[in-house]
């Protein structure tokens, strides 16, 4: 007679049934990915090595991403969600006063740079090299950004809040402003010799302050 064996028994010495990535799987590898592509760019990092630095196999990279370039791209919008995120706050859908609006943009800028220095170091190599990736990044992650900065400013031209300028020049001042500090504070901090403060708050009131009233004092001229 063939005996009927418990679940258990069945279940003994059986190899157990795969089980699906969790949930943080993905974000890991994109931690993982944005590092290495920022010590090596996309053309010099391999599937393998991001495998490696994730602490995976490839087969569970391609599991979520279908080749490299989805991976990095992924890599890219994942890091640029937070820039999107500033916009969320209610202060740019209510009546405050632009140079308000500006200096709120500001310090969510300061904020995203704060946390990505990695981010910093791919758009460098993408800058410098005129990577194939320049346009998929500006249409995809700057426009928008960008648009929403322009109608501010206009809206400040409109209202005498702001002299009329070059939109355009501005911006890019004002990023230029931001991102060069970050990338220079290693050096400034050694010629220094102390700790450059590019908090949110003191920074940020800075670069404000700098942009809407620059560094001239407002004399009086004195006629004759």
């Amino acid at each position: 007679m063939r005996k009927i064996r418990t679940k258990r028994e069945r279940t003994v010495g059986r190899r157990p049934k795969s089980l699906k990535p969790d949930r943080g799987t993905r974000a890991d590898i994109l931690a993982a990915a944005r590092h290495v592509f920022a010590s090596r760019g996309i053309d010099g990092t391999s599937v393998r090595e991001v495998a490696e630095a994730a602490k995976v196999n490839n087969a569970m990279i391609y599991y979520y991403f279908k080749d490299k370039e989805d991976l990095y791209r992924s890599v890219l919008s994942d890091s640029f969600s937070p820039l999107a995120a500033i916009w969320d706050d209610k202060i740019f859908k209510g009546a405050a006063p632009v140079k308000e609006k500006i200096r709120k943009y500001i310090e969510g800028y300061i904020r995203f740079q704060q946390v990505n220095e990695d981010l910093r170091r791919i758009m460098a190599m993408e800058f410098a090299g005129s990577g194939g990736n320049i346009t998929w990044i500006c249409e995809k992650h700057f426009a928008v950004n960008y648009g929403k900065l322009v109608k501010i400013l206009k809206e400040g031209m409109k209202t005498g809040e702001l002299k009329k300028v070059d939109p355009s020049l501005a911006i890019a001042s004002l990023f230029g402003i931001i991102i060069h500090n970050f990338i220079m504070e290693p050096l400034a901090e050694h010629v220094h010799g102390k700790h450059v403060n590019l908090s949110p708050k003191k920074f940020g009131a800075f670069v404000t302050e700098l942009f809407f009233n620059g560094l001239g004092r407002q004399t009086t001229v004195q006629r004759a």
